[in-house]
């Protein structure tokens, strides 16, 4: 079964959990295991989220960085906390390989692009 897993930065601010939490709400209408887990500072990490996708069934886990460009956090610390060694795409879990792809980070995209038009004029029509 198909897991996907969000990798949010993490912050000493608690509201982060909520948009981890909104995130895997809106993706949980699409896939049935949806968790997310953090790089920092808050829980669960990714290591954690990883468990409890492991636990529910996942066989197949596609991570979803929510990242805007490549950088270490995407190329060293995720494959890590993964326990992803080198090029190697693979897990052992409870006897079981376990395929697990890491997708691109969000960087340019169009959409990301309109909602951030739709943030400019949410708040200058506020200050103005």
């Amino acid at each position: 079964m198909l897991g996907v897993l969000l990798v949010l930065h993490g912050s000493k601010i608690p509201e982060w959990k909520d948009v981890g939490i909104k995130y895997a709400e809106y993706l949980s209408r699409y896939f049935n295991l949806v968790e997310f887990g953090f790089l920092e500072f808050n829980k669960p990490t990714l290591s954690e989220a990883l468990s409890n996708l492991l636990a529910k069934g996942a066989n197949k886990i596609v991570v979803v960085p929510l990242l805007f460009a490549t950088g270490t956090h995407f190329k060293r610390d995720i494959p890590r906390l993964l326990g992803i060694d080198g090029d190697e795409k693979k897990i052992q879990y409870m006897g079981k390989e376990i395929e697990i792809i890491i997708a691109d980070p969000l960087g340019f995209d169009e959409k990301i692009g309109e909602v951030l038009v739709e943030r400019v004029n949410e708040t200058y029509n506020k200050n103005y």
